[in-house]
């Protein structure tokens, strides 16, 4: 019995395998269409995500749909143009300083390397020059930046046309999205519509989760940083406290890059202040003790269920693949992978013993 048992485990494993590979090969062959508006695609469904309770409240408040809509966007709007107003300036400002600093982050870098040149070579193995790794290091930099610069320039239409496509396309998902996903499975046989139904609510549910809770992780870190830099007088606070709330979006890499970003600036101020280094992994480290302790417990904590081990390993091989959008996007997809993975072999399983019990 017990071996009869294995068996159909072990089919129903493969029979899974070769649904979920057929699921995931629809879905990259879709990605890969719709690759060239891919970025506002995401943030539209980011905002989409984030508003549509706002939608679902008038609504339920005897205000029109399609008034709600614009109402939700009007706002949204005006929000926008108020923080960019406020925070702009201050964040060109700032990094007009980071530029003028970056000689001087790169000198204390080479002083750095240089007086720790031994054991360094020690650690690694091998010989090398300080000056000769921060040559190189300027020159790519440099060949990266008029790259980069290039590319953008080359590329302003398309920013332009995904900016104005941000705001229509997150409008008609407020407006469409549920009517067009009714429809859509209501292209699933007969035999698939209840499971198709159930991943669906299975992974919007956790996928709203996520989405609202990391935004609001985000902005608490940025806001902690902020304030946390300012007050030990940290040099371009807002820009660095800006950089930390984005970068946390990275798990494990981002928090790190943060304090590095950090230290440089701190390093590079005049008069030097050795406190500063201290002082700026501390802001860094509080800010990163709130957000375990009373964010991710009270936002995040149910969003994902996913072992670190799946996150790095998740982390690596998509942002391999897709880069910094599969970096930011890594964490979600792969709980939406497990989700459908668990819940066709559930379904599959089931349908096997039925068939046996039947028999």
């Amino acid at each position: 019995m017990s071996d009869s048992i294995g068996i159909r485990s072990s089919s129903a494993n493969i029979q899974t395998f070769k649904v979920f590979a057929a699921v995931i090969t629809i879905f990259l062959a879709s990605i890969y269409l719709i690759s060239s508006v891919l970025i506002p695609i995401v943030i539209s469904l980011t905002l989409y995500a984030l508003f549509e309770p706002a939608t679902i409240y008038l609504v339920r408040h005897n205000v029109n749909h399609s008034l709600s809509i614009l109402i939700v966007l009007v706002l949204l709007l005006f929000v926008t143009f108020i923080a960019i107003g406020f925070a702009l300036p201050q964040l060109i400002e700032q990094a007009g300083l980071l530029q003028a600093k970056l000689p001087q982050i790169l000198s204390k870098l080479e002083g750095f390397l240089t007086h720790y040149n031994q054991q360094i070579s020690e650690l690694v193995g091998t010989e090398f020059d300080a000056s000769e790794i921060i040559i190189t290091m300027l020159s790519e930099s440099s060949s990266f930046a008029q790259s980069l610069l290039l590319s953008l320039s080359n590329k302003l239409l398309n920013i332009i046309i995904f900016l104005l496509l941000i705001p229509f396309l997150t409008y008609y998902m407020l407006k469409d999205f549920r009517s067009v996903r009714n429809r859509l499975m209501n292209w699933l046989p007969n035999s698939s519509f209840e499971l198709g139904w159930l991943i669906y609510h299975r992974v919007s549910k956790q996928l709203l989760a996520y989405t609202r809770g990391v935004m609001i992780q985000s902005m608490i870190m940025a806001t902690v940083c902020i304030i946390g830099f300012s007050i030990i007088g940290l040099d371009i606070p807002v820009l660095l406290g800006a950089m930390t709330g984005i970068l946390n979006l990275i798990p494990y890499v981002g928090p790190i890059i943060s304090i590095v970003l950090s230290l440089l600036v701190a390093s590079a101020m005049t008069p030097f202040d050795p406190s500063l280094l201290y002082l700026s992994v501390v802001v860094i480290i509080t800010a990163q003790v709130v957000d375990n302790v009373v964010v991710i417990p009270s936002v995040i904590a149910n969003a994902v269920n996913l072992h670190p081990v799946e996150v790095i390993l998740g982390i690596m091989i998509i942002g391999a693949a897709f880069g910094t959008v599969g970096v930011i996007l890594a964490i979600p997809a792969i709980a939406t992978a497990k989700i459908i993975y668990i819940n066709l072999y559930t379904d599959i399983h089931n349908a096997r013993l039925k068939s046996v019990a039947g028999l």
